[in-house]
């Protein structure tokens, strides 16, 4: 195996519930139907599961997920609340709470991926001059590739470094096949495009530190567009935050009051019950997503 960060503590119990539900189904889902794809976007996520492993955890976690908030529902709006259209609530929270356990796995690669992608794209420009200066003293391009994997700085950058030396190393590949493959495996373009371009200069030969330097200022220029393009999303995200998530708080927070004055309900709630929605259910939800997207944004201008 390549070589890997050190398992969190939590990481034994994940392991357990993983070997569970890979012995449950997803080794025959191995054997009867690969998925080339997902195996493809779990090695871009830097995630060492099988394609069977991932879908079964996600199977059993959703069925999981399906049953517990159906009884947490059931316990809300029939026991405590008492609402007569009880069962639409309960049916709703459990559709709802089942489609988002199984929406987290697929976001869960895609944002592994992204992570991995900004955190190789933000330490690519340093990486590149740091590989031009060494190149420029003469090193042979397997002696970079070393040099570089011994880092203690840059650890995203580090780690494809020891991926490429563990091929030619380990699994006796040579250099140009170990960069085509880490290529190949990378969620980053920039990362993709500067290793085939390496294993080419290294095949035909070339100045391999002017490459190197000319490819540093590249990927800087790109990074100083990227962080504009981050400061007009901004402005975007505030614009959205006041015009939907404020006012349709206001709105919603005025429609009880109306309600507790013409003493109706809505939907089976009444003023006092949609009042605790808003308050504990609707505005946190607001406030926790708009700083999702703008968490994502920031980290993509990193």
């Amino acid at each position: 195996m390549p070589p890997s960060t050190t398992t969190p503590p939590e990481g034994k119990i994940i392991k357990k519930y993983r070997s569970f539900c890979y012995s449950l189904i997803g080794e025959r889902l191995d054997r009867e139907k690969p998925d080339d794809v997902l195996s493809e976007k779990l090695h871009q996520a830097g995630m060492n599961l099988t394609p069977g492993m991932h879908t079964s955890v996600m199977i059993v976690s959703t069925i999981l997920a399906t049953v517990v908030s159906f009884v947490v529902a059931l316990v809300i709006f029939d026991v405590i609340l008492a609402i007569s259209d009880w069962i639409l609530y309960v049916l709703l929270i459990t559709g709802i709470a089942a489609a988002t356990v199984a929406g987290m796995f697929r976001f869960l690669i895609n944002s592994r991926i992204s992570n991995r992608r900004e955190q190789l794209e933000r330490e690519l420009p340093f990486t590149l001059s740091e590989l031009s200066v060494m190149a420029s003293t003469g090193m042979s391009p397997i002696e970079l590739v070393h040099r570089m994997a011994k880092r203690d700085h840059d650890p995203a950058m580090t780690y494809e470094f020891k991926r490429i030396a563990y091929k030619t190393d380990i699994q006796g590949k040579d250099l140009i096949t170990a960069l085509a493959e880490t290529a190949k495996e990378s969620p980053s373009n920039s990362l993709r495009e500067s290793l085939w371009d390496l294993a080419n200069m290294i095949h035909q030969g070339g100045s391999l530190d002017e490459y190197l330097r000319d490819k540093s200022e590249d990927v800087l220029k790109l990074k100083r567009v990227t962080q504009k393009d981050f400061i007009e999303r901004l402005n975007t995200f505030v614009d959205m935050y006041i015009s939907i998530v404020l006012i349709g708080v206001l709105l919603i927070g005025v429609g009880a009051f109306l309600i507790n004055a013409f003493g109706s309900t809505m939907m089976g709630l009444d003023a006092n019950s949609l009042l605790l929605l808003l308050t504990y259910g609707i505005v946190p939800l607001s406030v926790i997503v708009t700083t999702i997207l703008v968490s994502i944004a920031y980290h993509r201008a990193e």
